[in-house]
């Protein structure tokens, strides 16, 4: 990853939260990353973002010092995939996956496959077949609180099964519960996140000009629209620790957001 393009401390005002409100979004920093991005995931423990690049081979890492080693793509080539960083010790399946391993999401073929990988040897710790998905789960994460992940499908299914999201047992990949939000926001390329201090879902497409936040049983909490000069995005994450948005588009750009003071 290169240094610092910009920075921007722009100030804007906050609207009045409730539901379907909107928020304000300012961007700190920027950074060029050379992979056609379908998923991100944010170390905030090590301050490294890690990208799965449409149909490749491998997993990038980057940090303020520059590219990392690269890591193999458990599973097949995916286009429809994503990349999380365990913020927790976990289990998965019946495998302890420790805190701070990649959770990488295959959701290219029929239902999604999740893999634990150590982050340091990209060795497989432990793979969860899912029972959510029709070869579209473009994104997914752990949700510390409820000890399950959630999964969010693209548009292209259509009908019942398009903008879908479903919340996944850890154990045995068993749908628990899911929602659609057609009409509500529409998900080609993207992704989803939790934000851990209230527990709610946070939502990217590279078709919308926005970040939908949602419960877990589906209430849109706030719409935050992006700033001028970021959009197409494929990738989120949430950095708890300082309440900061990590954002990918598709050609590789990454933009490190707050909500606006």
């Amino acid at each position: 990853m290169k240094r610092w393009i910009k920075t921007v401390m722009a100030g804007a005002a906050l609207c009045a939260l409730g539901s379907g409100a909107q928020a304000a979004l300012v961007v700190l920093a920027e950074y060029d990353a050379p992979v056609n991005a379908v998923g991100l995931g944010f170390d905030s423990k090590r301050t490294r973002v890690w990208l799965y690049g449409s149909f490749a081979a491998q997993l990038n890492g980057y940090d303020a010092g520059g590219a990392l080693p690269t890591i193999v793509r458990p599973g097949e080539s995916a286009n429809d995939a994503d990349v999380e960083i365990a913020p927790k010790n976990l289990v998965l399946g019946s495998t302890n996956v420790p805190s701070g391993s990649i959770l990488f999401t295959n959701g290219e073929s029929g239902a999604a496959e999740i893999y634990a990988i150590d982050r340091v040897s990209g060795s497989v710790i432990a793979t969860l077949a899912t029972a959510f998905g029709a070869s579209h789960v473009v994104g997914g994460a752990y949700h510390p609180t409820r000890n399950t992940f959630f999964l969010v499908q693209d548009k292209v299914p259509g009908g019942a099964n398009a903008n879908v999201i479903a919340e996944v047992d850890r154990a045995n990949g068993a749908v628990l519960n899911s929602f659609q939000i057609t009409g509500q926001f529409s998900v080609n390329y993207g992704d989803i996140d939790v934000v851990r201090a209230s527990g709610n879902l946070i939502v990217v497409s590279s078709d919308e000009s926005r970040i939908a936040e949602f419960t877990p049983t589906g209430t849109l909490v706030r719409y935050l629209p992006l700033p001028a000069g970021v959009g197409s995005l494929s990738g989120i994450g949430y950095d708890d620790s300082r309440s900061h948005f990590w954002v990918v588009s598709t050609s590789g750009t990454i933009w490190q957001m707050r909500d606006a003071p």
